[in-house]
């Protein structure tokens, strides 16, 4: 659905992508690799991808298509010269189970050495 947005006085200023973990998923579509590389090949054209700091991409519903997620991430990734940023795939989060809330604009962190993925804070701001 944030594909969806894109364009709309509803998507983020480009801005906010500064130094961000960019997270995605498919939801409960089976969507073929093919349109991934191109929604992903968009937040390239916009600049996105050249401003964070890594990807999370979720697991997809009964794991189809994931080796093909994964070739078509990469391509883009090095297609806009961010071949080296960091990339965790199958997350358990979005529509999927078991699954976790991922809290937004909360300080995160990807480790690749150890395939994990940490919320370095509270996602809940205290008054």
């Amino acid at each position: 659905m944030f594909n969806f947005l894109k364009g709309t006085s509803l998507f983020l200023p480009i801005d906010c992508f500064d130094d961000a973990i960019l997270f995605l998923e498919t939801a409960e579509m089976f969507s073929p690799s093919w349109l991934i590389e191109d929604e992903l090949r968009g937040y390239g054209a916009m600049g996105i991808l050249n401003r964070i700091n890594g990807v999370f991409w979720g697991k997809p519903m009964g794991e189809v298509h994931y080796g093909e997620y994964k070739d078509v991430i990469r391509k883009v990734l090095k297609e806009f010269g961010c071949a080296e940023l960091p990339v965790l795939y199958n997350g358990s989060f979005g529509h999927n189970e078991p699954k976790m809330i991922l809290p937004y604009g909360a300080m995160a962190q990807i480790d690749c050495e150890n395939l994990s993925f940490s919320i370095m804070e509270s996602g809940v701001k205290q008054k």
